[in-house]
């Protein structure tokens, strides 16, 4: 008898219970997968999936309610050196530039900093990795990662990258997976622009992004005590390990800070 035939008797033997019948079981594997074989290395950027898809109406409204929110809070940023990664096209670097920062703009994709520069040419824009070290860029009093995390690979290890090259805050706003535990739900992206570099992404819970930051080394993480106004932040936590809900993905802001932060705005994080 085969290891699958002997797997099958078990099943077949214990998993009737309470009279019901026993589950069955794959017919190729033991295990509960379907995954569909991919070739991203010969797919094509899609029709729209430019830089444009920086542009569209969505886009620039969830960008306004992210920097409205932003400036809500308060935060010391005027004179501060920013170092904006995933930046795409600049548009919220200019922002930061107009709040009073001096900013350095990092982007995985050439094309997003070829068009930066055309757009916005007061802006240093640069081509980087964050899953990769980010010392060649210099040392930040700020990190500002909006709209970044949940299309890497490695969310903890982009996570330290960015710890590394910070002296003061990582201002941090990500889709998230409903769930309670420190968990990454991967999940497959595009070719677009604003896409994970390679098709593949990890939607992290909120635990696992207050976890990698305190272990990456701020000792104090903060939430907002009122999110952005905006449909993708206001939803009801069910613990479902859902990412998108009626048709909007579930996102949240972190603010991380070597020192404690003294703002009615925020929510502290970590407990003693």
């Amino acid at each position: 008898m085969s290891i699958l035939q002997k797997i099958r008797t078990i099943g077949k033997r214990d998993g009737k219970l309470d009279g019901k019948p026993p589950a069955l079981l794959p017919e190729q594997l033991p295990y509960p997968v379907q995954v569909k074989r991919r070739h991203y290395q010969s797919e094509d950027v899609r029709k729209r999936g430019g830089v444009q898809v920086f542009d569209t109406p969505e886009a620039l409204a969830l960008n306004a309610a992210r920097m409205a929110h932003l400036e809500s809070l308060g935060l010391p940023l005027k004179g501060k050196r920013v170092l904006d990664l995933g930046c795409g096209v600049g548009h919220l670097g200019i922002r930061l530039q107009q709040m009073g920062c001096s900013v350095v703009c990092v982007d995985g994709r050439e094309q997003n900093i070829e068009s930066l520069r055309a757009r916005y040419p007061q802006l240093e824009g640069c081509v980087g990795d964050v899953e990769q070290d980010l010392s060649r860029f210099g040392r930040f009093d700020v990190v500002f990662s909006y709209g970044l995390l949940y299309h890497l690979e490695n969310p903890l290890q982009s996570i330290r990258n960015m710890a590394a090259v910070c002296g003061e805050m990582l201002l941090l706003e990500t889709m998230v997976s409903d769930h309670t535990l420190p968990v990454v739900r991967i999940e497959d992206e595009s070719t677009d622009f604003n896409q994970a570099m390679a098709g593949l992404a990890g939607r992290p819970s909120p635990h696992y992004v207050v976890l990698g930051l305190n272990r990456a080394g701020f000792n104090h993480v903060y939430a907002p005590a009122t999110p952005p106004a905006h449909e993708d932040f206001r939803f009801a936590w069910t613990n479902d390990l859902a990412c998108v809900r009626d048709g909007h993905p579930l996102r949240g802001v972190f603010v991380a800070s070597r020192n404690e932060l003294q703002s009615p705005g925020l929510v502290s994080l970590l407990k003693d």
